[in-house]
């Protein structure tokens, strides 16, 4: 299987929560591979928030679009 890798993950294994920014201990920090899955959520949460900056919390992902 292949998979993208995410980067600056920060977030743990419990949906929706992630470390605090500048948390240098992530001893439950969810894995970087991203599947296709993950790739279609993406895609469909910029979609439908129209790439507005923000912070959209999933499931198994936090998304924080920038301008």
């Amino acid at each position: 299987m292949t998979y993208l890798l995410g980067c600056h993950i920060e977030m743990s294994r419990t949906p929706g929560e992630d470390y605090p920014v500048g948390w240098t201990y992530q001893p439950d920090e969810t894995p970087l591979e991203l599947t296709t899955d993950h790739l279609a959520q993406l895609q469909h949460t910029l979609k439908a928030h129209e790439h507005q900056p923000g912070r959209y919390v999933l499931a198994e992902m936090i998304i924080t679009p920038e301008d």
